[in-house]
């Protein structure tokens, strides 16, 4: 039994990935058929034909509690918890990478990992908070986990760790005066500082993970330094170039055992990104709505960032297998197409999860019993070091995956 743990703690760890755009695809040519090497792929999936074999094609999932046809952020708030939305304030449920960041996040310096590539948008639609269409990752019900969309901030979080001695002066100036101020704040108020105070424990957590020694045997990453030198400070002009990045600072973050669960959100839900580098006048909330020709454009432009990150991850040896073979990624969006359709939702898994996950396959649950998005998380989590009897509105697993 000893030799087996210590044979197993000696293998390369299973990272889980999710990634997300906003407002579906064209509701014309999102599809798959077939299966291995002979599976067609429909036109908005065409850059990831060369990935075939490496992916799980899923229909008829759902999140039950999002199938409101209200307003984008109404269908987008609980797209990682399946929780009940609150309407006229904001209140969710936490998503499931958080919860695996708290369980089983202390086994790496960050917990997790969550980046963007369009900032949050703040106020009111209708009485709905538009700050659930600008967040899948969400810490607690009434805080959504903060989303870096800077790149320099994010590669800091990684590797620039001499910060740490400051970070801990400021941590336990910050709990110290807690103390004091929790004992004046009325039962309603407590709760939202406890709230706060969570963070801020995290950060400690962080700190004190920072300098910890790896054990005798334990897996090591192929390299603890960077390969590139740290990104200039801000937001780089051209799109292409900036969504690049974030996605190379992911993959570091996942090279050097940075962290092994990560969120990736390329836009909002009812983004108003106008993607002028592939020719289109318009911003992205419109056209999914209309649903012109371009949009299978942009939609490739999208899937162009999954195949980019499993041709990098295919290029990572770790051992006898690859990090790509090692990380279970799920692409989602949260709605099938721009027309608020949430009855089924786009959903696709990418690489090998650790040998738990085989590609080529397209999986159809619509008429199925257990369609649930949870479920897909239970086994996400799974696979990532976490099992949960039950998550949200699912006490199974998908079946078949």
């Amino acid at each position: 039994a000893r030799a087996a743990a210590a044979s197993a703690a000696s293998l390369p760890p299973t990272r889980t990935l999710v990634t997300f755009t906003g407002m579906g695809f064209h509701s014309k040519h999102w599809w798959a058929k077939g299966e291995g090497a002979a599976m067609e792929l429909g036109p908005c999936l065409k850059p990831l034909e060369n990935w075939r074999e490496r992916m799980v094609f899923l229909r008829g999932l759902w999140n039950e509690q999002a199938n409101n046809g209200i307003i984008h952020c109404m269908q987008t708030g609980n797209m990682l918890s399946g929780a009940t939305m609150a309407k006229n304030e904001v209140h969710t449920g936490v998503s499931f990478d958080q919860v695996m960041a708290r369980q089983i996040g202390d086994r790496t310096r960050l917990p997790s990992l969550v980046l963007g590539c369009e900032e949050a948008v703040p106020g009111l639609q209708d009485g709905h908070p538009l700050l659930y269409g600008s967040h899948i990752s969400w810490s607690s019900p009434v805080s959504p986990t903060w989303t870096e969309t800077r790149p320099a901030l994010a590669f800091d979080q990684l590797f620039r760790t001499e910060r740490n001695r400051d970070d801990r002066r400021v941590v336990d100036a910050v709990l110290e005066d807690a103390k004091s101020l929790q004992r004046k704040l009325s039962s309603a108020d407590r709760q939202r500082f406890e709230e706060y105070l969570g963070s801020v424990h995290e950060i400690e957590g962080r700190i004190k993970r920072a300098g910890k020694e790896r054990a005798a045997g334990e897996w090591k990453p192929t390299f603890t330094s960077p390969d590139r030198p740290r990104p200039a400070d801000g937001i780089p002009a051209d799109l292409p170039e900036y969504w690049k990045l974030m996605n190379d600072i992911l993959i570091l973050a996942f090279r050097t055992d940075s962290t092994r669960i990560a969120t990736m959100k390329y836009c909002n839900d009812a983004s108003t990104i106008v993607h002028a580098h592939l020719g289109i006048r318009d911003h992205h909330h419109y056209i999914a709505h209309s649903q012109p020709d371009e949009l299978i454009t942009l939609n490739q432009f999208f899937m162009s960032q999954l195949a980019y990150l499993c041709q990098r991850m295919s290029e990572i040896k770790e051992g006898d297998s690859t990090l790509l073979d090692n990380t279970a990624i799920m692409h989602c969006s949260s709605m099938l197409h721009g027309n608020h359709e949430s009855k089924q939702l786009p959903v696709i898994l990418l690489g090998g999860a650790g040998g738990n996950l085989r590609g080529g396959r397209v999986l159809d649950y619509l008429d199925k019993p257990n369609r649930r998005m949870c479920s897909l998380f239970l086994n996400l989590m799974d696979w990532g070091g976490l099992k949960l009897d039950r998550f949200n509105d699912s006490t199974e697993r998908l079946p078949g995956v």
